[in-house]
């Protein structure tokens, strides 16, 4: 959570989740949106990492992917079909969400009064769960990043270098974002894959990018943070992590933070 969030006494609108099966390791972050209007970010935030966890354990997109790997249209395909799943799935558990708990007059009295007028006429709910997502996912043989809004998908190559693969969105500047929540949410949705599979991938919400002045100053901590888990057994390095996050948010951004990271031996 958030310094400013702990200050304000919001909710953290951030969520995450890491798998490790037998034939994949997946990491996922998510971080809802802060305004008014989306005051079940948190709630949106939760779905969208569910719907992430849900949609590929659901298919058998792991080994066609692995068949396919050498085709880039197949492959293209299969990541777009993989992107709609999840942003219908996420869009069935936000309306089964309102449908058990519709909005109530104090969640909507400090929304934009247009956006009251829609909510209060059952339209457009689902950007009062707005939320960005940014997912890894490491194969065998493979991997790939899916990612729309903010944050920042990042890889070091065996031989130290940083590269950022999923090309970032111009649209999202300041507290402008992309969401899942868009009606034109996969057309805004961007990928990755590769057989070149990095030393290291690094998954972040705004909240850590905000703390850094610039990208080298980001790469110098994810630095710190592969030498520690090189230095130190794996529960030491994490719980070192987790009690650097939240001094972290407070020096920085002051925004909720999250950050997933697969590192290869």
């Amino acid at each position: 959570m958030g310094a400013s969030h702990k200050k304000a006494r919001k909710p953290c609108q951030d969520a995450s989740v890491s798998v490790n099966k037998s034939d994949y390791i997946l990491t996922a972050v998510c971080d809802g949106h802060g305004g008014n209007d989306y005051f079940r970010s948190d709630r949106g935030s939760e779905f969208a990492v569910k719907s992430v966890k849900y949609c590929l354990a659901d298919r058998d997109i792991i080994p066609m992917l692995s068949f396919y790997a050498d085709d880039e249209v197949k492959v293209d395909e299969m990541l777009v079909q993989l992107e709609k799943s999840i942003i219908s799935k996420w869009n069935d558990l936000v309306a089964e969400d309102y449908a058990e708990d519709p909005f109530t007059m104090d969640e909507l009295e400090n929304v934009d009064p247009r956006m009251r007028m829609k909510y209060a006429l059952g339209d457009k709910i689902e950007y009062a769960y707005g939320t960005t997502m940014i997912m890894n996912v490491v194969a065998d043989d493979f991997w790939f990043g899916i990612h729309i809004g903010d944050g920042k998908c990042v890889t070091v190559d065996h031989q130290g270098n940083f590269n950022h693969p999923i090309p970032e969105d111009a649209r999202c500047m300041l507290n402008l974002t992309t969401s899942i929540c868009d009606r034109t949410a996969i057309y805004n949705m961007r990928h990755h894959f590769s057989k070149k599979i990095p030393k290291a991938l690094f998954i972040s919400s705004d909240g850590v990018d905000n703390c850094f002045v610039s990208d080298d100053k980001l790469h110098d901590f994810y630095n710190m943070i592969i030498n520690s888990f090189t230095d130190m057994s794996e529960s030491f390095a994490i719980l070192e992590l987790l009690d650097y996050l939240p001094k972290l948010s407070q020096k920085g951004s002051g925004d909720d933070i999250s950050l997933g990271i697969i590192l290869r031996q």
